[in-house]
């Protein structure tokens, strides 16, 4: 009989290791929304999404999204410690009683004014002042900031968001604060990218993040926290999270 060299028995051993290590899983529940995390018939698609992939192929963990269409319910699943991992949430203080937040993120949900091109260099946010001049397009319920409905700005207020960027290419009013990403990504699909344009200065910004729960009991849990945070770190340094944003938004 041969002898077994050394080398493939310590890959044998590390593939049993393996194996029992990662028996079952790695949950990650989710609440869709395009364009971050959504099914396209039964496909999984999105930016975290994507994101996830690359992460879960790089340390070599099995795992699966299931979506579930209540925040609520998803949240309750963690404590339960029916849910490994959680996308997209902010960090609140009385989530981190059950939830992990890793050290990285890599979507900021930002509110910004967007505009018709052709007004672009025409109109300006730098204070609130800029904007007293002309009409602002609002949508009724939405909190947007303390300053911004202290402002005295001159508004024309709606109750279906959905319908602003249709409102502003109308010349209804002039400007209208939307979630950057989330508006790129409809109006990309509309064909109207060529349209419009936003401010640059936000009109508010917050990091958002894939979390851990802490009932999990997957193994080596902690490890594989520290892991994931230094993997989001490697696909922003390199470009690839870039690339995935310009996938779903153009550039």
């Amino acid at each position: 009989m041969k002898k077994i060299s050394l080398w493939v028995l310590i890959c044998v051993m590390f593939a049993l290791i393996n194996h029992t290590a990662y028996s079952r899983d790695f949950i990650i529940i989710a609440n869709p929304q395009e364009p971050y995390k959504f099914q396209e018939g039964n496909t999984n698609k999105g930016i975290d999404v994507e994101v996830i992939d690359i992460v879960m192929k790089r340390l070599g963990i099995p795992y699966k999204i299931i979506f579930i269409k209540s925040d609520a319910r998803i949240q309750e699943e963690a404590r339960k410690g029916k849910a490994d991992m959680l996308l997209l949430f902010s960090k609140k203080k009385s989530r981190q009683e059950y939830l992990i937040y890793p050290e990285q993120s890599y979507v900021n949900i930002t509110w910004n004014f967007f505009i018709r091109s052709e007004d672009e260099g025409k109109i300006k946010f730098e204070t609130f002042d800029d904007l007293r001049n002309i009409t602002i397009g609002a949508t009724v319920d939405i909190s947007y900031t303390p300053e911004f409905h202290q402002a005295g700005l001159k508004l024309q207020l709606t109750t279906r968001n959905d319908l602003q960027i249709g409102k502003l290419l109308l010349k209804r009013f002039d400007a209208v604060p939307m979630n950057t990403i989330s508006t790129l990504y409809e109006e990309r699909k509309k064909g109207n990218l060529d349209k419009i344009a936003y401010l640059p200065k936000a009109l508010k910004s917050k990091p958002y993040y894939n979390v851990f729960t802490k009932a999990s009991t997957y193994p080596n849990f902690s490890e594989l926290v520290k892991q994931y945070s230094a993997i989001i770190k490697e696909l922003k340094a390199d470009g690839t999270i870039d690339a995935i944003f310009k996938e779903y938004l153009g550039k």
